[in-house]
């Protein structure tokens, strides 16, 4: 995608579109103390498309990450391992863009997709809700482009 792209697709914010069998636009996950995953393309189908997510927490401050394989965050992580993850406090909307690229760490390139959503609530804390909806287009696209996986 190139930069011009990206930028109309930030510039074209789309409302929260209401759910058919043929178009998924919102999704809501319950969240608690414990770290869940939740495969984007489960849920919306294809995300290499550039499109923005826009999500909420709901309830209680939610911590995320984004991962290309099932694992755990931990709020209280520090530095920059593999379980550090970002908070959204309740009520608050964060934008997000899933992404692609390549990793090196074997010393050879493999093309991943950060398509697998790790969220979860402060340990202790009670459950509250993610709410997420793909929220951005082109300006030569419509909603049909949101098509059910």
């Amino acid at each position: 995608m190139t930069e011009s792209q990206i930028t109309t697709e930030a510039n074209n914010v789309t409302p929260p579109l209401k759910n058919s069998t043929a178009m998924k636009c919102i999704a809501v996950l319950i969240y608690g103390p414990a770290t869940q995953t939740q495969d984007l393309t489960a849920l919306f189908g294809n995300l290499g498309n550039g499109h923005y997510l826009t999500l909420q927490a709901d309830g209680g401050k939610c911590y995320v990450a984004f991962g290309t394989l099932a694992g755990t965050i931990d709020e209280s992580a520090t530095g920059n391992g593999a379980t550090v993850c970002f908070p959204i406090a309740d009520g608050q909307q964060l934008p997000v863009r899933p992404v692609s690229g390549n990793e090196r760490a074997t010393g050879i390139a493999t093309l991943v997709n950060y398509n697998i959503l790790h969220y979860k609530g402060a340990t202790g804390a009670a459950t509250g809700y993610l709410r997420m909806y793909r929220s951005s287009l082109t300006g030569n696209q419509d909603a049909g482009v949101f098509g059910a996986p």
